[in-house]
């Protein structure tokens, strides 16, 4: 889920709602990835037997694997989600649009509901959806406001049900992989390849763990450096134009996410908890573990703050652009509660921005906007609803002030996100679908172990 975590926030504060998506695959390959990779104590931290912890496991990967399974949208659906992508940037030109759902005052609102119908997961627009109350269903709800100033807000709200799982007992199989990374090599890649071998494959055709390296603190506690591999070129036969979309969009990417304390002064200012690297299809994560705890890069093991800084500095390619922040600042807070488990991002202070020539004879100003106020906000939890079910809990918020070069950017965006719908987004889905089935199989058969 740590991975999840950092790739939402990561979206919160794209440009576009095209790049994004562009960052959701490679997001969710990274997570998909991490669990495929995970160890059977991690399964078995789902809940307190065996068969329950089984049966929970089932049900949250069955939810994601339903939301991949041959996805398609009503036109009002489609036609909304593409507008929007389009004008991102400048809301303006779709405020007195017809794709709104429901109006009132200056707020315009887009709802849709998610389920699975005859083995496809349909996306349709509604005026009103209730939360979910069914594993994989889905309630999706974005929402634009007017403000005061006269610039606009973006907010957007996911709620995706993946059945009757305790909210902390995800935090408990954090814990777990975690606490499995504390060994050696060769102990990992056996657990793995032993408890999930047909995700390992499944997943293996586009992405590899290509190296664990692990260091034996003498405190007790652990350095962990664990390295994904992405080949695109290995899926080209299969999924063509998703291996084109990943070539294009995600290799050329360079990006660096870390969590330090948020403390500026003192014995532990700035101390590192995590880091995770990205360029050139090779993903790296580092952290330090104690008995499934992340403790600091350096000194010796304490307990983890609730608020850490996040910092990160990221690039993208666009055609023959490259567009990047530098030193983005943000809050990254732990939510710990009994029915609320996750984390809450919050950028508030402008980063430095890397943008071509060509965007140097615009002002700039606007770019500033979105980290002003509240910020820029992502929240990603999971979360137990009252009618039973426990969702996967997404929520970012983004002010925008209209300029020439916020539309700049969002055409950049936008041919992002029009080049992904179609067929790459559906060979994605397949793709992820038949991971996320291979896991049900996996976890099935060590059910039947058990018996």
């Amino acid at each position: 889920m740590f991975t999840r975590a950092a790739s939402r926030a990561a979206q919160g504060v794209q440009r576009s709602l095209g790049r994004a998506r562009t960052l959701r695959t490679f997001g969710l390959l990274i997570t998909a990835l991490v669990a495929a990779t995970g160890c059977r104590a991690g399964i078995d931290a789902y809940a307190g037997d065996p068969d329950s912890a089984r049966l929970a496991a089932t049900q949250v990967v069955s939810s994601v694997q339903f939301r991949f399974d041959e996805p398609s949208r009503d036109d009002r659906y489609e036609h909304a989600r593409m507008r929007m992508a389009r004008y991102a940037l400048a809301p303006s030109k779709v405020e007195n649009d017809t794709i709104w759902t429901r109006r009132f005052g200056s707020r315009r609102e887009v709802t849709a509901h998610g389920r699975l119908v005859d083995g496809r997961y349909v996306f349709s627009a509604r005026e009103m959806v209730p939360m979910p109350a069914r594993i994989g269903e889905s309630r999706h709800h974005i929402a634009l406001d007017t403000l005061a100033d006269g610039d606009r807000l973006w907010y957007t709200q996911v709620d995706q049900a993946i059945g009757s799982v305790a909210p902390a007992a995800m935090r408990e199989v954090l814990v777990a992989l975690l606490r499995s990374a504390e060994r050696s090599e060769s102990e990992i890649r056996a657990d793995y390849r032993g408890t999930m071998p047909r995700a390992a494959t499944s997943f293996g055709r586009l992405a590899v763990l290509d190296s664990v390296r692990t260091v034996r603190m003498t405190d007790g506690s652990t350095m962990v450096t664990l390295g994904l591999q992405l080949h695109p070129a290995q899926i080209e036969q299969e999924f063509p134009d998703f291996a084109r979309y990943l070539k294009k969009y995600v290799s050329p990417a360079r990006y660096r996410f870390s969590l330090h304390d948020a403390s500026a002064v003192g014995v532990h200012a700035r101390d590192t908890w995590f880091r995770l690297t990205g360029a050139n299809d090779r993903v790296e994560f580092v952290f330090r573990s104690r008995d499934g705890k992340l403790q600091p890069f350096d000194g010796p093991s304490r307990p983890m703050p609730d608020t850490l800084s996040i910092h990160v500095h990221a690039a993208a390619k666009f055609g023959v652009f490259t567009v990047g922040v530098t030193d983005m600042r943000g809050r990254f807070v732990f939510v710990r509660s009994a029915g609320e488990v996750g984390w809450d991002v919050r950028f508030d202070t402008p980063p430095q921005w890397d943008l071509p020539p060509v965007a140097g004879r615009l002002v700039r100003g606007s770019l500033n906007r979105p980290f002003q106020g509240e910020g820029v906000t992502a929240r990603l939890t999971v979360k137990r609803l009252g009618n039973g079910q426990t969702v996967i809990h997404r929520r970012t918020q983004l002010a925008v002030r209209e300029s020439a070069i916020m539309r700049w950017l969002g055409n950049l965006g936008f041919t992002a996100m029009d080049d992904f719908a179609g067929r790459v987004e559906l060979q994605e889905a397949r793709f992820l679908s038949q991971g996320m089935r291979a896991m049900r199989q996996d976890i099935a058969s060590l059910a039947a172990q058990t018996r």
